[in-house]
């Protein structure tokens, strides 16, 4: 029979054998997660403007988008990787201390300007790529994520009805205001002829307060930068 010592011996080595194997193992996959995180990024970028084929996702990015970095006034900044942004650490600088990244995108003649947001739905962080058409004031896709909105209600989202919808859709005024576009509470409004109202979604208001805040206060930071691409 093995003494107290040696159990505890073995049980010491077994469980950091483990940790060092599980930690190889974690440094490995490592690379694998980050590859997989940033080119889900680049589908969501290129699918509010594009069908995208996972093949090709690479490729397409590379050669339809081209990466801008702003500053609050409209100014470029150099030396700065729009990809690399993090976004909520940005949100938390001042808003003269911010960068502000936005994706040119160009294909046969066409030109949209991809604006990512970041905000809070119910459970957690929601993003969306806002994407414009030549005039920075017609919204002509968009794509909305989140990680733990509830299933049926806030992660509706996430689905081709909801995101639709926004299309045509305009972030100014006729007297060049920025106004944005909201999801109104509730499911079923009568959102006709309107320009700056979308259909909301049932139950989901906390989500749809996030979506509300990132389309409204985040947007509005980028008035400058999308007069300043115009002029």
């Amino acid at each position: 029979m093995h003494s107290n010592s040696y159990t505890l011996r073995y049980a010491i080595i077994f469980t950091a054998s483990v940790a060092i194997l599980l930690a190889v193992a974690a440094s490995g996959l490592r690379p694998m997660q980050e590859r997989n995180i940033a080119q889900a990024k680049r589908a969501a970028i290129l699918q509010s403007v594009m069908e995208v084929d996972p093949v090709t996702l690479e490729a397409d990015y590379a050669s339809f988008i081209t990466e801008r970095v702003y500053d609050i006034g409209g100014d470029s900044k150099e030396g700065v990787s729009a990809f690399e942004l993090d976004l909520k650490k940005e949100m938390k600088a001042s808003d003269q201390e911010r960068s502000f990244p936005i994706y040119e995108f160009s294909r046969d003649g066409q030109t949209r300007y991809i604006i990512p947001l970041q905000g809070k739905g119910l459970w957690g962080p929601i993003t969306a790529f806002v994407a414009l058409d030549r005039d920075l004031n017609t919204i002509s896709g968009i794509v909305f994520e989140h990680e733990k909105e509830t299933p049926g209600l806030g992660a509706e989202i996430n689905t081709s009805q909801f995101q639709e919808q926004w299309q045509g859709k305009k972030l100014f005024s006729e007297e060049g205001t920025f106004v944005s576009v909201r999801a109104l509470k509730g499911s079923g409004n009568n959102i006709d002829g309107k320009l700056h109202e979308v259909d909301g979604l049932t139950g989901a208001t906390m989500t749809l307060n996030g979506v509300n805040t990132m389309m409204s206060d985040e947007l509005a930071r980028y008035s400058n930068i999308l007069t300043s691409i115009n002029s």
